[in-house]
């Protein structure tokens, strides 16, 4: 009996330092699995939230986008790589998003961090490719930031990063699966 319990004990301590490895990798959250057009139809709710979330990533000339077949507006998530890790965005002029930055990024008092694994390299070849231009499609675990919402001509949008400023923000934290589109 005595073996049982610290047999039993002994899995249960190793489950719990498993849990709170994963936990750490994540500022201590779990990630919300949610869909990308729930996230599009209502931003706001996911604001400041790790979730896991998969669509079609675009990345070009001033483009780095998460976006599915919602049949939303504004149906585009701007993307960022958490850690020190840069975007890599070409935007005109012959600028280049940073792809190594000094300190870990920081975004609305959230720290963020980058597992740059195997998948993550799978990532980069398909969507940078020799051409800087790629698309794939992506499950990811990162930070959502909905931005600011704004009520403009054309109707309501939550808007604030990427390019020109008119997009939401998930900043990847892990590339789960990537694929062709």
């Amino acid at each position: 009996m005595k073996r049982l319990v610290v047999s039993s004990l002994a899995l249960l301590l190793g489950h719990a330092a498993v849990a709170h490895a994963s936990a750490s990798q994540t500022n201590g959250e779990r990630p919300l699995k949610v869909s990308l057009c729930a996230v599009l139809r209502n931003p706001g709710a996911y604001n400041h939230r790790l979730i896991e979330i998969s669509g079609k990533v675009s990345r070009g000339f001033e483009d780095f986008t998460l976006s599915d077949a919602c049949h939303i507006s504004s149906a585009e998530i701007w993307l960022d790589f958490g850690g020190k890790r840069g975007g890599q965005a070409e935007y005109c002029c012959g600028n280049t998003a940073d792809p190594q930055r000094e300190k870990p990024v920081v975004v609305e008092g959230i720290a963020t961090t980058l597992t740059q694994d195997a998948k993550f390299q799978r990532f980069q070849d398909r969507t940078r490719g020799k051409s800087g231009y790629g698309d794939a499609q992506a499950a990811f675990v990162g930070w959502f930031f909905a931005g600011k919402k704004q009520v403009l001509p054309s109707g309501t949008r939550w808007m604030g990063y990427g390019h020109m400023g008119v997009f939401s923000l998930l900043v990847i934290q892990r590339v789960l699966a990537v694929s062709k589109p």
